[in-house]
């Protein structure tokens, strides 16, 4: 909920706030819960919701991509292997794909956010978002073709 929350609005208190009052709601919900679709998918939904709501309301500012360091948010570091060529910077690699990630429309970042980072299936992505699974397999490939076009440069550098 955190990972979806924080990327969707780039903010660490907004996602805090969403991931909180997503779990008030699913408490005060659960009653109701009839179990028709996965437990994940609704309350992913909850918080794709929330965050919609959320950016709706404010003139999405993402802030720079060099200050998210999903490395360091994440607890992790990057330490490179000697022998790597040291024109890979992992640092560097984050960044540039956060960035690219950022560019991406919206409908097309939380495809890919539920996707490939949060490890949904088709289905669950596809409930998540309230679309059918092609719609879901239609935003994934112009997302991930355009995720390619902008990492290019960075392929090429590491090939000459």
């Amino acid at each position: 909920m955190t990972t979806l929350a924080r990327t969707m609005l780039r903010d660490a208190d907004e996602a805090a706030d969403v991931v909180e009052d997503t779990l008030l709601r699913v408490r005060d919900a659960a009653p109701g819960f009839r179990g028709e679709r996965g437990l994940t998918t609704w309350v992913m939904r909850i918080v794709a919701n929330r965050c919609r709501d959320l950016l709706r309301r404010r003139k999405f500012t993402a802030g720079r991509p060099e200050d998210f360091d999903p490395l360091a948010e994440s607890g992790l570091r990057a330490e490179p292997i000697e022998g790597w060529d040291l024109a890979i910077d992992q640092e560097r690699m984050m960044a540039m794909l956060e960035r690219a990630i950022d560019a991406l429309p919206p409908d097309q970042r939380e495809a890919v956010v539920l996707r490939d980072r949060l490890g949904l299936s088709y289905d669950e992505v596809a409930e998540t978002l309230g679309l059918k699974v092609a719609a879901v397999k239609s935003r994934l490939f112009r997302a991930r073709t355009a995720l390619r076009a902008a990492l290019r440069p960075l392929g090429e550098r590491g090939s000459t």
